[in-house]
């Protein structure tokens, strides 16, 4: 019974090392490299945008569980030029209230953490999870009329750290 226990054990470890192996990560993409082959290594990106310089940016979002948000960005020939994690107070100050929508909110983060509605102002919310001076774990909402317009940008500790009791 013990030799199958140690048998299965390791048939786990090395299909863990085996799936590990082939991660990809939005951080791992350098410089130089094809849109093709980032796109063959992360999968479809949530959002693909055309830039002012005629290049394009790939978002992809880790969100929920990851409090991450990856910029990738090309230039016109189609090789990586940068790739940030996009997710801090600096880029979330770029939402406008009144003037952006739930599509360009999209384009700038992909997929949220969370969404809800708050039926006493009928208003949607996302929630992206984000870490706050590299150490805060907070929470941004984002907040849409019915007509899918922002209405507000707002900052809370991160509930799901809060709830789960991760928060010291």
């Amino acid at each position: 019974m013990f030799e199958i226990q140690k048998v299965r054990c390791l048939a786990l470890t090395v299909a863990c090392a085996a799936l590990l192996a082939g991660c990809a990560h939005p951080q791992l993409m350098e410089p130089g490299m094809s849109l093709t082959t980032v796109e063959t290594e992360l999968g479809a990106p949530d959002a693909k945008v055309t830039l002012e310089s005629g290049g394009t940016r790939f978002v992809y979002s880790l969100q929920p569980m990851s409090e991450q948000v990856w910029w990738i960005d090309f230039n016109e020939k189609g090789e990586v030029v940068s790739r940030q994690n996009v997710l801090d107070r600096e880029h979330f100050a770029l939402i406008r209230p009144g003037v952006d929508t739930k599509e360009t909110v999209w384009n700038l983060f992909g997929k949220c953490a969370e969404e809800s509605h708050f039926a006493l102002v009928n208003q949607d919310a996302w929630m992206y999870r984000f870490l706050d001076e590299g150490f805060f774990h907070m929470a941004c909402w984002v907040q849409f009329d019915m007509k899918g317009v922002v209405t507000e940008v707002g900052y809370t500790i991160d509930p799901w750290w809060d709830r789960d009791g991760l928060f010291f």
